[in-house]
């Protein structure tokens, strides 16, 4: 990400693997402006609520993500109020 941030000029999006830690690390770096969550979002429908109160995430489930049904692909568990 170095490399490739120090030479482009357009606004660079990190994906692969972040976490909320991960991700404002590399905010704070300055090369990416925007980090993507695909996948743990999808396990997270929630995410942002989550990242804002610490609480636990949902763990994906790629063997069952894209396979036609809902079962862990629109059925991952909310926060409890």
């Amino acid at each position: 990400m170095d490399l490739f941030g120090q030479k482009i000029k357009q606004t660079v999006i990190a994906n692969a693997g972040y976490d909320k830690i991960s991700g404002e690390a590399e905010l704070e770096r300055g090369i990416a402006k925007l980090i993507s969550f695909g996948t743990l979002f999808l396990a997270n429908p929630d995410l942002p609520e989550r990242f804002e109160n610490d609480a636990a995430l949902n763990e994906p489930d790629r063997t069952t993500m894209f396979g036609g049904g809902k079962d862990r692909y629109i059925d991952y568990p909310f926060l409890t109020k």
